[in-house]
C-alpha cells in the first residue's frame, strides 16, 4: 500500500513552476488511473514524461513503459527537452522498460497483454507509466478480454498505485476507447487544432477529474521548448 494519498504535479524550472500543476489541479490522487489520449504527433509522449520527471523529483518510484523509445533514445529524448531522467534510472527510481527491445523481439504480439499482466517487476513501483498502451496491446486486447485489463487496473489502484496511460483513440477498438474512457479516473485529450488566422494549436483538455481537491482548468494550450520542455501559451497561441 501506498503511504501517501496524493502525488504533486509542481514542477520548478530555475526555481520558477512551469504553471501546469495549477491548471490541472495540482496533484493526483493515488489509487487512480489516468487516461491520456491523442493521435499521433499530438504530445501524448511529452505529457507522460513531464509527469513521470515531476513524479520522481518529489521522491515516487515510476515504472514507464514505451512502445516509441529505446533506453538510450528516451535518455536523448527527457534531456533534450530538460526532463533528465538519467539520475533516477542509475539510482533505481526508476525503471524504464522498452518494448522495442524487451517484447518485440522475443514475443509474439498477441501474448503481450498476458505479459503485461504477469510481470510483476513493472507494477512494483508506486507510479506506473504506459506509452503508449494502445500501441502495446494493438494485437492482444480485444471485447472479450477486455474486463482482464479493467479488473487488473482495479486491483492495482485497490493497492494505493497510480496508472497512467496513453492511448491513440486509431490504435484499437472504439469500445475499448470509450471503455477507458469510461472506467479511468483522471481523462486528459491532447489535440492539434487548427484555428482560423492563427494555424496549428496545440490543447489539452480535462475531460474528467474524480477526486480533484484544487481547481483545474478544463483546457490549457500549450508548446514545447527545447531545452525547457512543456510551457503554457497564455495568449492562446502556440508559437
Amino acid at each position: 500500500m501506498s503511504t501517501k494519498s496524493t502525488v504533486s504535479l509542481i514542477l520548478e524550472r530555475k526555481g520558477e513552476k512551469d504553471g501546469f500543476a495549477e491548471r490541472f489541479g495540482r496533484e493526483f490522487p493515488t489509487g487512480s488511473l489516468v487516461f491520456l489520449e491523442g493521435k499521433e504527433g499530438s504530445g501524448k509522449s511529452i505529457f507522460s514524461q513531464r509527469f513521470c520527471y515531476s513524479f520522481l523529483k518529489h521522491g515516487s518510484t515510476c515504472s514507464y513503459i514505451s512502445t516509441q523509445f529505446t533506453v538510450k533514445s528516451f535518455l536523448r529524448q527527457t534531456a533534450s527537452v530538460g526532463y533528465d531522467i538519467r539520475e533516477y534510472l542509475m539510482n533505481g527510481k526508476l525503471f524504464f522498460i522498452s518494448t522495442e527491445v524487451m517484447l518485440a523481439e522475443t514475443l509474439p504480439k498477441a501474448t503481450f497483454l498476458h505479459g503485461l499482466t504477469t510481470t510483476k517487476k513493472i507494477f512494483d513501483p508506486e507510479i506506473v507509466i504506459i506509452d503508449s498502451l494502445s500501441s502495446l496491446l494493438s494485437e492482444s486486447l480485444n471485447k472479450n478480454n477486455l474486463v482482464d485489463l479493467t479488473s487488473f487496473f482495479n486491483r492495482l489502484k485497490g493497492s494505493g498505485k497510480i496508472i497512467m496511460v496513453s492511448a491513440n483513440p486509431n490504435d484499437w477498438d472504439v469500445e475499448i476507447h470509450s471503455t477507458m474512457q469510461m472506467v479511468c479516473d483522471i481523462h486528459f485529450k491532447v489535440t492539434r487544432e487548427s484555428m482560423p488566422g492563427i494555424g496549428i494549436v496545440h490543447n489539452i483538455y480535462i475531460e474528467k477529474f474524480n477526486g480533484a481537491r484544487y481547481r483545474y482548468e478544463p483546457m490549457t494550450t500549450f508548446s514545447v521548448q527545447p531545452g525547457y520542455g512543456l510551457t503554457i501559451e497564455t495568449s492562446g497561441v502556440a508559437f
